[in-house]
Formats: structure tokens, sequence, C-alpha cells
């Protein structure tokens, strides 16, 4: 990193003469706190040969920069599926059907039922169990060549004039949703004497000041909550880890789409394979809005999907908003198409092709091409109260005067007194994710990872 004295609007304030000055954790500040708050034009000053190494942008990105607490080491929300529902491989003996997933009919429902060939319909008699009814045919006798069968449960019910009606109600039975507490923690520690290499700069609050190993330490840490609310696998029950004792964490974004949301092998590399997207997205629910975060591969084969969009030559598709040519496309590194009824918005993920992490080697042929993420909230129940989160979010331990978003120790020269002769920092951060309607979210691998 080369900090300048100087930059377009001027010199940075820094104190040349702080005689009397102490370190403290009170006025401590670091370099990107200070530019955002007070000369936002320094930001594009702070520049490290290779980046400054920070990847936050995509959390803020999902949960819109909102952030909410938990006071409890398990966090949880309920889930209500589709009002409408469908039993598929429903075996038939004679009038009876019997579902592997509990039915919820009733007497008197009507029903639709196809075998993939041939469809038909019937009026529900007797529900002896939650998985076995018994049904009559309304379009012929029995049902010859309806072995196994898929029902459409919510589709019609019929009842003879002056009769009763149901004698029961039906209930959604709302799915809980869970995510543990994660305790990350960073230390850094120097020498007191090495402490003189801080420096001090003016601020309209008064002098602060701050160390560049520090300022490193601290975006490291942002950077592994981060990784932590998107990477991290909660560690398995029967793990060797969890058998000996240690914490078995929270689980990241990726598994939580992996358990609950689509997965995908290799890249969207056509037209044809961003309609499957597409037409998943609908099947999956109302959101007709998404970004897919790509890699360098990924947004390659994005330009190419998009070149061939509206083309002026033989083959090329129809677009339907606006007339562009090949070269047209590629300049312009799509960033938004409209296709199949489905907004798309293509950005790219430098953390995917970063060599010290998903682009390392290995990881470049197992880990993630592309994510994809719905756009908007969702509406989930937390504590029997409708309330809208966003689809992801990560929530940071709060409880009275306890905040544990990045709790920063001082110890030594810069806070506590201790009998060694160093000054040391502590961060500890304790925090969990929270995906709200997995089903909407999609994990694309590079290779065929998923079996």
């Amino acid at each position: 990193m080369d900090l300048l004295d100087h930059n377009l609007s001027g010199a940075l304030p820094v104190l040349k003469d702080y005689t009397g000055l102490r370190a403290t954790p009170e006025n401590f500040i670091t370099l990107m706190d200070y530019a955002m708050q007070w000369q936002p034009e320094l930001i594009p000053q702070l520049v490290f040969r290779n980046g400054k190494g920070n990847i936050l942008g995509f959390v803020d990105f999902l949960t819109g920069g909102k952030e909410n607490s938990y006071a409890s080491d398990i966090v949880q929300h309920a889930e209500i599926g589709r009002t409408r529902t469908v039993l598929k491989n429903v075996s038939i003996t004679g009038n009876e059907f019997t579902s592997a997933e509990n039915h919820n009919l009733r007497p008197g429902d009507v029903i639709m039922i196809s075998n993939g060939t041939d469809e038909t319909q019937a009026k529900v008699t007797a529900t002896p169990t939650d998985k076995v009814f018994e049904a009559l045919n309304d379009r012929g006798v029995g049902f010859t060549g309806f072995t196994t069968v898929t029902v459409i449960v919510d589709f019609s019910s019929r009842f003879n004039k002056g009769t009763e009606g149901y004698d029961r109600g039906r209930k959604a039975t709302p799915e809980i949703i869970q995510n543990f507490t994660h305790i990350v923690k960073g230390f850094y520690d120097v020498a007191e004497s090495e402490m003189a290499q801080i420096t001090w700069i003016q601020t309209p609050e008064g002098p602060k000041w701050f160390n560049l190993e520090m300022e490193l330490n601290s975006i490291n840490h942002d950077n592994k909550v981060e990784l932590t609310a998107i990477f991290n696998y909660r560690a398995d029950d029967t793990a060797d880890s969890t058998l000996a004792g240690h914490d078995q964490g929270m689980k990241g974004a990726i598994q939580m789409i992996e358990e609950r949301g689509n997965i995908a092998n290799e890249y969207i590399e056509t037209l044809a394979d961003l309609g499957e997207v597409a037409k998943r997205i609908k099947i999956e629910g109302p959101c007709r809005e998404v970004t897919i975060w790509g890699d360098h591969q990924q947004m390659l084969h994005f330009n190419e999907i998009a070149a061939g969009v509206n083309a002026s030559f033989a083959g090329g598709a129809s677009y339907g908003v606006f007339n562009n040519s090949k070269e047209m496309a590629i300049f312009l590194d799509f960033k938004t198409i409209f296709y199949a009824g489905v907004t798309f918005h293509f950005r790219s993920w430098d953390l995917l092709d970063d060599p010290t992490l998903m682009g390392a080697t290995g990881f470049d042929t197992t880990s993630l091409g592309w994510i994809a993420i719905p756009t908007g909230m969702k509406d989930v129940t937390i504590d029997g109260n409708a309330a809208k989160i966003p689809y992801f979010n990560i929530r940071y331990r709060k409880a009275g005067i306890v905040d544990r978003r990045k709790k920063v120790k001082f110890r030594g020269i810069l806070g506590v007194e201790q009998s060694l002769d160093r000054a040391s920092v502590e961060y500890i951060t304790e925090m969990t994710a929270q995906l709200a309607g997995a089903n909407n979210f999609y994990v694309g691998r590079r290779s065929e990872f998923y079996v």
C-alpha cells in the first residue's frame, strides 16, 4: 500500500507533532472508516499491489446493507410452501391410492390424475390413513392403465344437493428453518516499542490514530466473516471434530442452498441453458428477477449468449427489447437481459477468480462458477408474526449491552495493562446467516461436482 500525504482535494491531515497524545481504543480509526466518513475522495488512493484483499460487497448487495441481531444460540424462521399440493409416484390398487407423503385429502375432494400418457379425474370417497385414500373414477370404469400416477390434490370439490360439506379443515404446516451461532476471532500483537509506527491524523472529532498492520488484520477479519457466511459448512454431528468436542458452527449460504435450493454442474453456456434456468425459476415461485454472480469464464459465456440475441446473422435469436449486433453486445459487456419472462442481471465476482481464494489450484475446478440469487424481500413468520426479510441476511449476536458484531479488545499500551511488553488487539464476531426461500437460489459448480 502506498498511502500518499496528498490527494486531489489537498493534503491528508497527518499530525506531525502528536506530543501528549495517547493511543487508546477511543481514538483509534481505520483508514477506510476515515475516508468513508470525511474524505470519500481518498478511497481510490487506498491502493494495494494486488488489491487490499477486501472482498466485502457481496453480502451488502444481498442484504441491502441491512443488519439484524439475535439473542440466542439458534436463529429460526418458518416458511410455508405452496398452497396447492401435488403427490408424485402414487400407486393405485383398485380404487385405493397409496402416497409416500401425507395426502391431506378429504371425502368430497375432486382430484386430477396423470400417468404420463393419459389423464383422468376422480372423486375422493374415503381417507383411511394420512397416506391412503379411496377415489372413484369420473371418466370411466376403474383405473385400468393407471398404476403409478401423479395427483393434483387442490383441484375441485363436489357435493350432492342438501348434503353436509367437509367435517374438517386443512391446515398448512410450516417448515422450521434453523441456523446456529458461529464465533469468528482474529488477533494481532506487536512489541510495544513498535507502536511508535502509528500515524496520527486530524479529524473533525479530534486526533485519531491508525496502524497499517492492524488495518490489514482488521480487513482480514472482516473477510473471514463474509467467507464464513457464504462458504462455511456446519460440522456433521458424527464428524471427528464434533465428536472431539469442538463447536459445529453455522451453515453458510452455499450449504443452505445445496440442502434446500437448486444445484447445477458446469456453466450456463447457451441460450438454451439460460432458458432452463428461467423455467426452473418459474416453477419454484413468483420470483422473476435474479442476479447471477459469475467468475471470468461465466461472464464470457454470458457475453457469447447476449451476442447471439437479435443478431444480424443467420441463426441469431430474438431478444425482443432492442436491436444489437454481435460486436455491440460484446462491447457492452452485457449486464442485464430479459429472457423467457425473467430478468437476469449479471455481475462479475472477483472472489471466484482470486488465486488466494476460489481461484486457487484445485478450487479452480471444484468451486463455484456462478451463483444466482433472487431480488427483493421474502415473507416469513418470526415468533408467530409475519415479517419481510431479505432473501439472505447476516445476523449478529446482540442482547442488552452485549454487541458482538465486531468486538475489539485492546491490551497493553493500547488498553488494559498487562505484564507482557506487547500491545495486542483481538477481534471477535459472533454471527449467523439466515436464508429465506432457498428454492429461489441456484449454485453452479465449474465441473461435474454434484453426483
